[in-house]
C-alpha cells in the first residue's frame, strides 16, 4: 500500500560521507547519552537542527535512556555500531563533519537483556486498537500467540497470497519465470512502488513483477500479477470476507474516491454485483483520491487474514527468493534466513517475518497485527515492540 513502511526507528540521515576525523564516532555516540541537556546542542551541526530539533533530539535520548539505562560501550559493527547499555543494545549509525559536528545520526530497534514474551505483551495490549500475535516454528510448534486465528486487515501483507499462487500457476502450467506480460494502462495503481510511473505496454518478467511486488511493495506489479493468475483462483480457500478479492487500485478508488457513495454501494451489493461493479472501475481514473491519515472503512472494504495464516504463508514461501529481499524489522545480515513481508494504512499495521539464526535452526514465523478503526496506530511503538518480540523468541 502507499503506507507500507520498514520502521527503523528514528532515521535521520542527512549526509552519508565525511572525512576522517581525529574525533571518534563511538565516543560521540556514547557521550550524547551522558552530557546535560545544555550541553547536547554542542554536539550537532547547525545543518542537524535544522532537521530535527534539540527537542526531539532529547526526547530520543531520553527515551533509550529510560529503556535501557546507562550507556556502556559502542562496538563497531558491519552497518555502524552496536551501542551497549546497561539492560540492552539498540545499533547505531553516525556520520560527522570535518568539526566534529554530527550531521548524521540513527538509531534502531533496541532489544532488552531481560526482555520476556509476557512483558511485550502486556505493553501491546496497552495500544488502542485490536491486536492478533502468532509465533510458530518450523510451522507446526505455538510458540506464543494472542488471538491468532481472528482475522484483520492486514494492508499489503496480503501480497503474500499473491505470491503464493503466482508459484503454484507457475508449477502447474508449465509457465516460466521469465515470460513477460506488458503493463497495463489499466493495472496501474497508487504508490507505494514504480511502475505506476512506467510506460504502459512495457513488457516486464514474472520474476520482475514479483519482485517488485514484494521488496517495493509496488501496487502495479501486485495488480499486474493478480490479472495474470486470475481473481477467482486467488480466492480459493480465502474467507468469503475477501471474496471478491481486490486489487489495490479498486482499493484506492472504493474507500478513498471523492464520491462517498461508491463504497456504500458497493458494500450494500451481492457478489455478483460486487464483481460488475469492480469491472466498471477498471475505466476509472485515480484523480481525486484522498487518502489522508485517517482510518476509512478498515473493518469493510481491505484484505483479511489471522496471523497464523499469515505465519503459515510465509513458512510455505521459505525458499522464494522474493521474502528475502527486504528484510523488514531486522539485519539480515544476523540470519541465516530473514523473510518478510508487512502492510500499512491509516488504523492498520502488520508485520510477518520468517526468520532462521543459522542454518542448524528452527525456523520462526512472526506474525504481529494491529488495527484501531478510530484512529492511526502508533507505527514506531509497535515496531520497536515487535522488534523486541522477535529478539525474544529467536534471539540476537
Amino acid at each position: 500500500m502507499k503506507f507500507d513502511l520498514v520502521i527503523c526507528a528514528l532515521l535521520f540521515f542527512l549526509l552519508l560521507s565525511a572525512p576522517a576525523l581525529a574525533v571518534s564516532e563511538s565516543e560521540v555516540l556514547k557521550d550524547i547519552f551522558r552530557v546535560e541537556r545544555e550541553k547536547l546542542e554542542s554536539f550537532f551541526a547547525e545543518s542537524f537542527l535544522e532537521q530535527v530539533s534539540l527537542n526531539q533530539i532529547e526526547a530520543i535520548v531520553n527515551q533509550y535512556g529510560t529503556a535501557l539505562g546507562a550507556v556502556e560501550a559502542a562496538e563497531e559493527t558491519e552497518k555502524g555500531y552496536r551501542l551497549l547499555f546497561e539492560k540492552g543494545t539498540t545499533p547505531a549509525q553516525i556520520t560527522l563533519n570535518e568539526e566534529g559536528k554530527i550531521i548524521g545520526l540513527w538509531f534502531g530497534n533496541y532489544s532488552l537483556a531481560e526482555d520476556n514474551l509476557e512483558a511485550i505483551l502486556a505493553e501491546l495490549k496497552e495500544l488502542p486498537g485490536e491486536l492478533s500475535i502468532s509465533v510458530i516454528k518450523n510451522n507446526q510448534e505455538k510458540v506464543f500467540s494472542y488471538h491468532d486465528q481472528k482475522k484483520l486487515a492486514v494492508g499489503s501483507t496480503f501480497k503474500l497470497q499473491v505470491l503464493k499462487k503466482l508459484y503454484e500457476e507457475i508449477e502447474n502450467n508449465n509457465h516460466n519465470w521469465s515470460d513477460t506480460v506488458k503493463l497495463d494502462e489499466q493495472n496501474k495503481s497508487l504508490p507505494s512502488g514504480i511502475l505506476q510511473d512506467w510506460p504502459a505496454g512495457t513488457p516486464l518478467t514474472l520474476k520482475t513483477l514479483s519482485n517488485l511486488m514484494i521488496s517495493q511493495s509496488d501496487n502495479t506489479a501486485t495488480d499486474q500479477l493478480i490479472d495474470y493468475i486470475g481473481r477467482e483462483e486467488i480466492e480459493k480457500g480465502l474467507d468469503k470476507k475477501n471474496i471478491p478479492f481486490l486489487k489495490t487500485r479498486e482499493f484506492f478508488i472504493l474507500k478513498f474516491s471523492i464520491d462517498s457513495q461508491l463504497s456504500e454501494r458497493y458494500l450494500n451489493s451481492g457478489l455478483a454485483e460486487k464483481r460488475e461493479s469492480l469491472a466498471e472501475l477498471s475505466e476509472r481514473d485515480l484523480k481525486n483520491i484522498n487518502v489522508g491519515d485517517k482510518p476509512v472503512l478498515i473493518e469493510d472494504l481491505e484484505w483479511y487474514f489471522s496471523t497464523e495464516e499469515l505465519a503459515e504463508l510465509i513458512y510455505q514461501l521459505k525458499d522464494a527468493p522474493e521474502i528475502k529481499i527486504n528484510p523488514g524489522l531486522v539485519d539480515k545480515n544476523e540470519y541465516y534466513l530473514a523473510g518478510y513481508k508487512g502492510g500499512s494504512e491509516p488504523g492498520v499495521l502488520q508485520f510477518t517475518h520468517l526468520l532462521q539464526k543459522t542454518e542448524a535452526d528452527a525456523i520462526y514465523a512472526v506474525s504481529l497485527t494491529i488495527n484501531n478503526s478510530k484512529e492511526a496506530v502508533d507505527g514506531q511503538k509497535i515496531a520497536q515492540l515487535t522488534n523486541r518480540l522477535i529478539s525474544a523468541v529467536v534471539g540476537l
